[in-house]
């Protein structure tokens, strides 16, 4: 990602925040599912052709990966490939800490994803670490532009009935960051799947746990408290 580019992230000093609703990308935020997405990117490479499948862009659409990779004669064909594979694929998928417990204390209509996964593959990795799929679950499969584009928070925001710029984006990787930061979001950094250098966050964190949501006190919903360092 060209950082020099990509938009700012509202500044962020204090160790609360307060919001009107919640939006959680899925892989690297909520579960862990980083060793079996490369696993299968790099079955895909080799099936078809490519070699080494090489660094990873973490939370871009697959299709859009495709589309840089393959020419246009066979992506539908390669796209087919790597969504069958991944939904395949339910060894090393784990929920991550502190999501259970966050994800438990949050209203339901406060809250909602929005991944670069297809709903398929999101019903499958949701459902293989327990976690119930929110009211509002925003996929690949429902924007015509993916991230770094801030379409799918966008329509998040607008599902909830809140305004962009009241709402908390949890973001593992770069793309997502972008799109966050370009939908007017706060945006909170889990690194992990990428460096804290590489996630140009309004905070960052390492865990969600001791990550805590309460009522507000006062006109915003959602009081979120971010655990030190």
């Amino acid at each position: 990602m060209d950082t020099s580019t990509s938009p700012a992230p509202r500044a962020l000093a204090a160790g609360h925040l307060d919001v009107d609703a919640l939006l959680f990308d899925l892989d690297g935020t909520l579960i862990d599912s980083t060793l079996a997405t490369e696993i299968c990117w790099e079955q895909w490479s080799h099936r078809l052709g490519l070699g080494e499948h090489g660094d990873h862009p973490h939370g871009v659409p697959a299709r859009d990966v495709v589309a840089a990779r393959v020419e246009p004669a066979r992506r539908a064909e390669a796209l087919e490939l790597i969504e069958r594979l991944e939904v395949e694929q339910t060894e090393g998928i784990t929920i991550k800490d502190g999501v259970a417990e966050l994800l438990a204390s949050l209203p339901p209509e406060r809250w909602a994803i929005v991944t670069s996964c297809t709903a398929e593959l999101a019903a499958v990795r949701l459902g293989l670490v327990g976690i119930e799929a929110p009211a509002v679950l925003v996929t690949a499969d429902s924007v015509s532009r993916g991230k770094p584009d801030p379409e799918g928070y966008l329509a998040a925001a607008s599902a909830l009935g809140v305004e962009a710029a009241r709402t908390l984006v949890f973001e593992d990787a770069p793309a997502g960051i972008e799109a966050g930061n370009a939908a007017g979001a706060w945006t909170l950094g889990i690194a992990g799947t990428y460096d804290a250098g590489a996630l140009a966050a309004s905070r960052i964190v390492t865990t969600l746990a001791g990550t805590t949501v309460t009522a507000a006190a006062g006109a915003a919903a959602l009081r979120v408290d971010f655990p030190r360092g």
